[in-house]
């Protein structure tokens, strides 16, 4: 079995760390989430996504957060805060072009309302709308 080089490229870099960043230029980039809002007439969220893949046919999943009660309002009822990811469940394509997608949340079972609601996607991806 033969070992690993450690050849140094005209700049330093260990040849080995250059060959992997290189090999994972064409991995998925993260999501990133466009508008969001909630629209009163459908009982739904639509929310943007902007996507890398080899294809435009990514199926995105919802996973809900618990429902939360927060504290401190002194008058009416106690405003609630929820999260709901949106997940790429092609996240590993190759991120070969840019797609952009709307992803449609049915609201008609939430029973956690009013409410924020956070959306995220990859880390460090995120955004609060108020549903009523």
């Amino acid at each position: 079995m033969g070992t690993i080089g450690w050849r140094r490229s005209r700049s330093g870099i260990p040849a080995i760390i250059l060959a992997l960043a290189m090999a994972t230029t064409t991995v998925a980039m993260a999501d990133t989430l466009g508008p969001a809002h909630y629209d009163a007439r459908t009982n739904q969220i639509l929310v943007t996504i902007h996507y890398r893949g080899t294809n435009p046919n990514h199926h995105f999943s919802i996973q809900w957060g618990r429902c939360r009660k927060l504290h401190g309002q002194l008058h009416g009822p106690a405003p609630r805060a929820i999260s709901l990811g949106i997940l790429d469940e092609q996240g590993n394509d190759a991120a070969k072009k840019r797609y952009t997608t709307l992803v449609k949340v049915p609201l008609g079972g939430m029973s956690c309302r009013p409410a924020t609601v956070t959306l995220w996607t990859s880390p460090n991806q995120y955004r609060s709308i108020a549903i009523p």
